[in-house]
């Protein structure tokens, strides 16, 4: 009895040592950026996360093995591109192609009222993917959960700055089973490099490597997600690879698929297809109204790590990795101003931004709101940033620099697209009772016009193209079966 009790107070004090080394490591380096902070006269506070002290009880002492899951999301060798025609890389062949066949390109329809002012959608609950770089997975589920809220429920958002209030736990599916489908990274960058591989090679695997959105995403439309219960995700289980954990033997009844994934394209690379800044922030809100919350990602700044309150302007230009986040919302100043009473001014009309990265100045109005993944961490599980400016916009589209990467319009932006069914009467064109190949004739006859009653795409986009034919055939395919 006394060794076994001698055993656990051993036991105690060594968790209890581990977790003073790592907050005391997380202490050194809030101290060290509040001072910068101050320096710069930054907008926001730095301090040590509370989810910190669940790694500490697993264990954990080295903040940097923390760093090293929390920044999971894997930058693709290139951009996956399109041409200046508006056609997809040759790249983009037959298992490439198979990615590529379920995005669409997303620019402003301005369809839709724009709120002014704040507004947050609907969206679920903050998650924590603990010790696993899996971030990349939980924007994707975020996405996939508040797009089915919108798309499917009928549910919107609202205006406000406290972006847990819009929190609804309707849907919670398996990050687990996502993570479980990433892909084989060594496969794909051998083969993107190899001189004699005509397409990339993709390829599945369950290794805990980190990921990026554009597979996740496809991967929702081709396995689908099954729900957190079915798949429950595992915190702590120091697997270098991610479990096959199924607790329910009718897992496969419970699936919910998308059917496509909306993309909205680099914000630097839009300029030679013709569109503006103006264009390209109404593009992100349109998307958020319609589709729900946005998968997102950017470079992290050394400093992002301890954010929480405030605005968040990178201290320095040292990067550490990738993350993937969810864009729930956006502030505008009297949504800032409300939130955040103790570090902007109730006469601010504007915060300054110095970006260490452009080396540009410009004065932000508009800022997003971005649900992050890390359970008690920031701003209640969020933080805040900037919009992009008109002039680093211009800067990077002019001079080809790139969007600081800092910010989440660096990367491409996601959300899921749950299609509607289209009725018999939809899509019969001549109105002759029947949908056969006369139909189809019309239909042909006005494409790559902006027929508005021809338009059959989901989600519409006021153009007849190679979307509608393909619903089209899906359709009449249907009703032939």
């Amino acid at each position: 009895m006394k060794k076994t009790l001698l055993v656990i107070v051993i036991t105690l004090f060594s968790f209890a040592a581990l977790a003073s080394d790592l907050l005391l490591e997380a202490s050194f380096r809030v101290e060290e950026i509040n001072e910068r902070i101050g320096q710069l006269n930054l907008p926001w506070r730095a301090g040590v996360p509370g989810v910190l002290s669940d790694f500490a009880a697993h264990g954990i002492s080295d903040f940097g093995s923390i760093v090293d899951k929390w920044h999971g999301e894997i930058e693709l060798p290139e951009r996956i591109e399109l041409k200046k025609d508006g056609e997809f890389s040759t790249q983009a062949t037959t298992r490439y192609g198979q990615i590529i066949s379920s995005l669409f390109v997303y620019f402003p329809y301005g369809d839709v009222a724009i709120p002014e002012g704040s507004f947050i959608q609907v969206h679920t609950p903050v998650r924590n993917q603990a010790f696993h770089g899996t971030c990349w997975a939980f924007a994707t589920v975020a996405s996939f959960e508040s797009g089915l809220l919108v798309q499917k429920d009928g549910y919107g958002g609202e205006d406000g700055f406290e972006p847990w209030k819009l929190q609804h736990d309707t849907y919670d599916f398996s990050e687990q089973f996502l993570s479980f489908h990433n892909i084989d990274w060594d496969i794909y960058s051998e083969s993107y490099y190899d001189p004699l591989q005509s397409d990339v090679i993709i390829q599945d695997d369950s290794y805990d490597a980190g990921g990026n959105a554009i597979f996740s995403t496809y991967n929702t439309v081709r396995y689908g997600l099954p729900g957190e219960s079915d798949f429950p995700y595992s915190m702590f289980d120091f697997n270098p690879w991610i479990l096959w954990n199924p607790v329910n033997n009718d897992w496969e009844d419970n699936i919910v698929k998308s059917t496509k994934t909306l993309q909205i394209y680099y914000g630097d690379e839009l300029s030679w297809l013709g569109y503006s800044f103006e264009d390209y922030n109404p593009a992100i809100k349109e998307a958020l109204l319609k589709f729900g919350s946005l998968a997102v990602s950017f470079r992290v700044p050394e400093d992002f790590d301890f954010y929480t309150k405030g605005v968040y302007i990178p201290s320095s230009n040292v990067i550490t990795g990738g993350h993937a986040v969810t864009l729930v919302g956006w502030l505008d100043m009297t949504g800032l101003k409300t939130a955040f009473p103790d570090l902007i001014s109730p006469e601010a009309t504007s915060v300054t931004v110095d970006d260490p990265f452009s080396g540009l100045s410009w004065e932000a109005t508009e800022f997003w709101i971005i649900k992050n993944s890390w359970g008690n961490w920031g701003w209640n599980g969020y933080y805040v940033v900037p919009a992009v400016s008109k002039l680093l916009f211009e800067f990077s589209a002019e001079n080809g620099y790139g969007i600081s990467p800092w910010m989440i319009e660096y990367n491409a932006m996601y959300a899921p697209v749950f299609e509607e069914e289209y009725a018999m009467e939809d899509v019969d064109f001549n109105d002759d009772g029947v949908v056969d190949e006369k139909d189809f004739d019309v239909l042909v006859d006005h494409m790559y016009t902006g027929s508005i009653d021809f338009d059959i795409s989901i989600p519409k986009d006021y153009w007849v193209d190679h979307e509608d034919i393909s619903r089209f055939l899906l359709v009449w395919n249907s009703m032939i079966d």
